[in-house]
């Protein structure tokens, strides 16, 4: 008499054989891999064609929704990925047609960083907004209209210093842009942090993407749960896509703790039924 099982020591659902008329539990051999292990032949789904061919002797538990969980926070990581990627390739152009009056804060030192006191620092095209630096080398202008805009920065005995920034609209101020005199003559240029942040727009957009993607695969073959050790991957470059994103860190991070519980019930490859 011959049924379904699946041999608990290769994993493989094999066809074995027991004696005619055979009843309870009965030592069979897996003609997969020679080991022997027991069956139930009164439980008959074990035993018929159209029945699961997964044996109860399997203990299958059921399955949880964590690797589920784990696949929607990675799929957010690369909607919040996208969305960024856009902001990068979009954002300078549209910050720049804002214009409205708005602030910009500097600070101005030396090439061993000690902060220059009484720094004149002019707008290009309005004077009515040119300043000095204060003891302790800092400078705020005040109505300055958001977008981009040329500092003209000069002091005695220091080289002239032309620098192209871009100010924020909405008195934003991220941080307090630095601005470094060289001694001697002639002039030197410098541009502010934002502008070369736009500059590598494209670039860092396109990293974003690329990182967005493989957060993507990860939480499909979480959802999916197949390969196991891809997912974990998947999860890792959504860690590092989050550094682009407000809250991706903490997502990617939530999706690998997820995956790492939850491992038990990936599969590595589909399996072959063997008759």
């Amino acid at each position: 008499m011959k049924g379904k099982a699946r041999c608990p020591h290769c994993k493989e659902s094999v066809i074995v054989e027991v004696p005619d008329g055979a009843t309870g539990e009965q030592i069979v051999t897996c003609p997969n891999c020679g080991m022997k292990f027991r069956v139930d032949v009164n439980e008959k789904y074990s035993w018929e064609e159209e029945a699961p061919i997964i044996h109860p002797a399997m203990h299958i538990k059921p399955k949880s929704m964590k690797p589920v969980i784990a696949g929607i926070l990675l799929i957010i990581i690369f909607i919040s990925g996208i969305a960024m990627s856009g902001v990068l390739l979009l954002s300078f152009d549209s910050l720049n047609k804002v214009s409205m009056p708005s602030e910009f804060k500097g600070k101005v030192v030396d090439e061993s960083g000690k902060a220059l006191e009484g720094i004149k620092v002019e707008v290009a095209g309005h004077p009515e907004l040119n300043t000095t630096t204060d003891e302790k080398g800092y400078f705020i202008i005040k109505n300055i209209t958001s977008g981009k805009q040329e500092l003209h920065l000069t002091g005695e005995g220091y080289k002239s210093l032309n620098a192209e920034i871009f100010v924020l609209p909405w008195n934003i101020t991220i941080y307090s842009e630095k601005f470094v005199m060289k001694e001697g003559n002639g002039e030197i240029e410098q541009k502010s942090l934002i502008i070369k942040l736009f500059e590598f727009g494209p670039l860092l957009s396109s990293i974003i993407i690329v990182l967005s993607v493989g957060a993507l695969i990860g939480g499909i073959l979480a959802i999916t749960r197949k390969y196991f050790v891809i997912a974990m991957i998947g999860a890792v470059i959504g860690i590092i896509a989050g550094f682009f994103t407000l809250i991706g860190i903490v997502l990617g991070l939530a999706a690998l703790i997820l995956l790492l519980i939850s491992k038990d019930e990936f599969e590595s490859k589909p399996k072959e039924v063997k008759y």
